[in-house]
């Protein structure tokens, strides 16, 4: 098969994910379009409260495509900071018609950054790890929908490309995805087991692993699928990969949830909880510090280093 047709096949897989917003998420992604206007390109929403259904009273996830930095954030600090570390975490309450209290944190990207990162031109798996999971894909233009797509089936193959050497022999249908994914979460602040985690990630949708899986491995003739030797060279260049990736993660999430401090109203509590929560680790932060928090972040990021938050 080549590397084209593999993309259309995925492409008409990511397609069949496609279903319509549950009733929250839809006010929610009216809610995003409305507060950054013409900026916004298209949304992908994700995450638990995609996984686990409308019931699941879970914060909705999106990422939030943008044309440029510069429509959201002018020309000042923030545009800068969007493009030298994306994305940039935003937060959003609304009351959606029924006078139910809705939560979002929602991740802005340009559109470019999001093709190249997603589409596997990044070493950090934050974003073709998080893709090869189901989203659902909310754009008007059919060509910005169509790039999506392309972009989307780039991730599970490229997924795949860097988990496979890590296997060898039969695998089941869902091996190589819950091994690539705890090796993801390995590299991020996460509380959770990363085992576990990627273990019920996967169960939520069978079907759709195994059909990925028919589409990237060979398979062995009675329902399972062959990781083929990749010989012991690409082998060791793909844990050395996965090594770095665990080296410099951790320190990366840890500015991008610093940078988040800047982007909506208690912004440095949100940080200082999440570091908490995902490392057992606290500080105290003084008032100064909240005035500025910008200019605080990387004396915080010291101290909550220092403290062991992000080893």
């Amino acid at each position: 098969m080549t590397g084209a047709e593999t993309l259309a096949r995925l492409g008409a897989l990511i397609e069949a994910d496609q279903a319509p917003l549950p009733a929250p998420a839809r006010a929610m992604a009216e809610a995003i379009r409305a507060r950054h206007g013409a900026a916004v390109q298209a949304l992908l929403f994700y995450g638990s409260a995609l996984r686990e259904g409308e019931g699941a009273g879970r914060m909705l996830d999106f990422y939030v495509i943008v044309d440029r930095y510069r429509s959201l954030h002018g020309a000042g600090l923030a545009a800068l900071a969007a493009w030298a570390l994306p994305p940039s975490v935003h937060f959003l309450q609304i009351t959606d018609a029924g006078g139910q209290r809705l939560s979002s944190k929602y991740a802005v990207i340009s559109e470019p950054a999001f093709h190249r990162r997603a589409g596997g031109g990044s070493l950090e798996p934050m974003l073709w790890a998080r893709f090869a999971q189901p989203a659902t894909i909310l754009a008007d233009d059919p060509a910005i929908r169509a790039r999506l797509v392309r972009t989307l089936a780039r991730a599970c193959r490229h997924f795949a490309a860097e988990v496979a050497p890590l296997l060898r022999g039969p695998v089941g249908p869902d091996e190589l995805w819950r091994r690539g994914l705890m090796e993801s979460y390995r590299t991020e602040l996460r509380p959770e087991r990363p085992g576990p985690r990627a273990a019920e990630i996967v169960a939520r949708f069978p079907e759709r692993y195994a059909a990925l899986s028919a589409i990237l491995l060979p398979g062995d003739g009675a329902g399972g699928f062959i990781a083929a030797d990749a010989g012991r060279l690409a082998r060791l260049a793909c844990a050395g990969r996965w090594a770095l990736r665990r080296l410099i993660g951790k320190p990366l999430g840890a500015a991008r949830v610093l940078k988040a401090a800047t982007t909506f109203d208690g912004g440095l509590d949100y940080v200082l909880d999440k570091v908490a929560r995902h490392s057992g680790v606290t500080i105290a932060v003084g008032a100064r510090a909240r005035r500025h928090p910008v200019l605080a972040a990387p004396w915080i990021a010291w101290r909550l280093y220092r403290a062991g938050a992000f080893r």
